[in-house]
Parts: structure tokens; sequence; C-alpha cells
């Protein structure tokens, strides 16, 4: 009995194999649907979905592949491009979490934030994402966009422009001086 379950299990392993695409045809597949995505004007939402789906499932399936957080990171960024936030904050997330070392860690956290802030509009979490990406990457090339990001975070078009306009009054007055 116990030999038959063995067998058995060796033969649906093999199937679920032979039956799944191979890493060179996922790589096929999302190279062409990339390709598809940058000479389209407009993208239609089952590109999106399809790319979004090309790119997890190479991730999920070969995650120890060093493409896998290359391909997450580009999904978060459609996710974020079409408005999807909390799909894009889940795989940034996950990016975080599974691939602590990737060379684009400091950008998942601000792109956190930018997400929060832009795409679902949660001042509070923005804020503490961007905070948090300043704690950790206080010199990072993004740091000065974190903190005007924060400088900002929250206030209306309106007061943004008063803001400016009244710095340029400062400088200028500064400068006569």
């Amino acid at each position: 009995m116990k030999n038959l379950i063995v067998f058995v299990s060796l033969i649906l392993s093999l199937y679920l194999v032979s039956c799944s695409p191979s890493r060179d045809k996922m790589l096929e597949k999302i190279a062409k649907m990339e390709a598809q995505m940058k000479s389209s004007e407009k993208a239609d939402t089952n590109t999106v979905n399809e790319l979004l789906g090309a790119y997890q499932n190479f991730a999920s399936k070969y995650s120890s592949d060093s493409l896998a957080p290359q391909y997450l990171y580009k999904a978060a960024g459609l996710a974020v491009g079409f408005n999807r936030g909390t799909q894009a904050i889940e795989l940034y997330e996950s990016i975080l979490a599974e691939y602590p070392k990737f060379d684009k860690t400091p950008e998942c956290y601000f792109m956190e934030a930018f997400a929060y802030e832009n795409v679902i509009g949660n001042v509070a979490k923005a804020s503490e994402y961007y905070n948090k990406f300043l704690a950790k990457y206080p010199d990072h090339e993004l740091a000065d966009d974190a903190a005007a990001a924060l400088r900002y975070l929250g206030k209306s078009p309106e007061e943004m422009v008063r803001e400016f306009e009244k710095m340029n009054a400062d400088s200028a007055g500064m400068s006569k001086k």
C-alpha cells in the first residue's frame, strides 16, 4: 500500500511538472506581453491582468530565481499605474518579506508610501511609510522626494501653490539683501 502511494505521488508530480510551462516559455510569454503593452497606445484590462498574472506566476514558481523579485517589482509598478493600490501594496509587502536583500528594497518602501498617498488616498499610512523610508534610507536619492511628500501630504493643490508662492517671495526677498 505504501509503495502504491509513493508511486501515485510520483506520477502526479511528473504530470504537474510536465503540464506547467517551463521557465523559458514563461520568460518568452512575459517578454511578448511586455512588448505588446509597450507598442499599444492604450493598455486594456485583459492585457494588464495577464501580465500581472504572468509576473506573479513566474515569481511563485521560480521564487529563488533572481528575476522573481524583479517581476514582482514590475507587477507592483503596473498595479500602481493602473490604480490598483491594494494589489500594489500587497506586492511591495511580498517583496520586502521574501526578498529583503533585493536591490530595490528602498524603492519598495517609497512606492508603498506613494501608493497609499496617490492611489488609495490614505494619508496616515502614506505618512507612516514615507517616515519608515526616511528612517531606513536617509541618504537615498529619493529621500528628498519623501521629505517633500511628507511636507505636502494631505494639502490641496491651492495650499501647495500658496506655499510655493510664499517660498518664492521669501527667496526673492533674501536675494535682494
